[in-house]
């Protein structure tokens, strides 16, 4: 393990050429997390280990996982195969109740000791005096730790392994090496074994995770460099918008087009949003825009004709179509919006100006794509809130804005 301290460790993605990766990254040796562009990493160690395990739970919970595993989407994320939070939880068990022991129950002869009758009335001579039947000796149940039981040494040996891979996130601490030689077959074997006979949930999770460590362990392909992150944290941002403030079913509100050969349609694929929020009343269109403006301020890091132009085709197909005005009435108004990253320093949500056409008379609420910027680290921890304060806030970061731009 290097010297390097926590905060030489991390880094803000730049979103450029090949600085493109976000996660936790490990090469020949030296271990580094990247984080998205607009983040703000913070100064002292101990807030900037919230923001590192931020970072893992927001990956996690945006580009799918099962168990202690990260798996691909049907889109391509580029992300790899690492059980990071395997490791993270390990360590966290291991804090809070040291190694595993396996608690055995043994029953011994005695006089004292909390008695099994049954075992005793089937094992022990009784003695009958004046019709009365009584015992001498008893069969008592008593608890022994065997710290030396193969599961144990397999949990100090999984210990081990997750220090010395992500332990520096916790501490420059790493336990002592086992003395257990590293054998798949066997360790699996065992675990998985605890596994179908615990009935203790906390358990069950740990030996989960030891079996994630195992097998990344014995993977054949396994090398000193490994990853757990993403290529393509648009998808992601992407996700954390939809999360935050998009609605459920949002599939009825994608325009359509088809082709009509010879009497027979053909069905193209859909025009889709990326968000569909609904607030007072009225339909917000938000277009996720994981683009540099937000850090650069130069136009040329702005949406692009294409995006502003798809994005009125949208407002103007839930403006002006009757079955959306059966929905939600005849008085609802139809807004757009593209959500760029920024690192916010007095605010969260910042309303930047509009994007219009040269085609369209732009006095129709849709017809004018509002730029919002909002604050990376702050989206990453209310995306599981959905927290109707912030739907509020970007109705009114939209409308208030719209109120005073000047398009002449």
């Amino acid at each position: 393990m290097n010297d390097l301290s926590i905060q030489e460790r991390c880094s803000v993605n730049q979103n450029r050429d090949q600085d493109t990766f976000v996660g936790f990254k490990c090469e020949n040796g030296e271990f580094s997390v990247h984080f998205p562009l607009g983040f703000k990493i913070s100064e002292n160690d101990k807030a900037l280990r919230k923001d590192i395990f931020l970072l893992i739970d927001t990956i996690a919970n945006t580009t799918g996982k099962k168990e202690s595993y990260i798996y691909q989407q049907a889109r391509e994320y580029n992300y790899t195969m690492f059980p990071i939070q395997a490791y993270i939880s390990v360590i966290k068990d291991y804090y809070e109740r040291g190694y595993y022991k396996e608690r055995e129950i043994q029953y011994v002869v005695s006089k004292r000791g909390k008695i099994d009758w049954n075992r005793t009335i089937k094992t022990q001579k009784p003695y009958v005096e004046d019709n009365n039947i009584f015992y001498l000796d008893f069969v008592t149940k008593k608890n022994q730790i065997n710290e030396d039981e193969l599961i144990s040494l397999i949990h100090k040996y999984c210990v081990y392994e997750s220090f010395c891979k992500v332990g520096w996130i916790f501490t420059t601490y790493v336990p002592q090496k086992p003395k257990i030689k590293f054998n798949r077959k066997l360790f699996k074997s065992v675990i998985i074994q605890k596994i179908t006979k615990t009935f203790n949930d906390r358990n069950r999770r740990l030996f989960k995770d030891m079996l994630a460590i195992i097998d990344f362990t014995g993977n054949s392909n396994e090398s000193k460099d490994y990853k757990y992150g993403t290529y393509r944290f648009e998808y992601v941002w992407e996700s954390l918008i939809d999360k935050t403030y998009g609605i459920l079913g949002k599939e009825k509100y994608f325009p359509k087009t088809s082709w009509i050969i010879n009497g027979k349609k053909y069905e193209n694929a859909c025009l889709e949003p990326d968000t569909i929020m609904l607030w007072n009343g009225n339909i917000y269109v938000l277009d996720a825009k994981y683009y540099k403006y937000g850090m650069t301020r130069y136009p040329s890091d702005l949406p692009e004709s294409t995006s502003i132009n798809k994005q009125i085709t949208y407002g103007e197909y839930i403006a002006e179509q009757d079955k959306f005005k059966l929905m939600h009435g005849n008085d609802y108004k139809v807004f757009n919006a593209f959500i760029m990253p920024y690192s916010g320093v007095k605010n969260s949500i910042e309303n930047i100006g509009v994007g219009i056409s040269n085609w369209k008379s732009n006095e129709k609420t849709y017809e004018n794509i509002q730029g919002i910027l909002l604050d990376v680290k702050h989206l990453m921890k209310v995306v599981v809130s959905r927290d109707e304060t912030e739907l509020q806030m970007m109705a009114e970061c939209i409308e208030n804005s719209l109120a005073k731009t000047d398009l002449r």
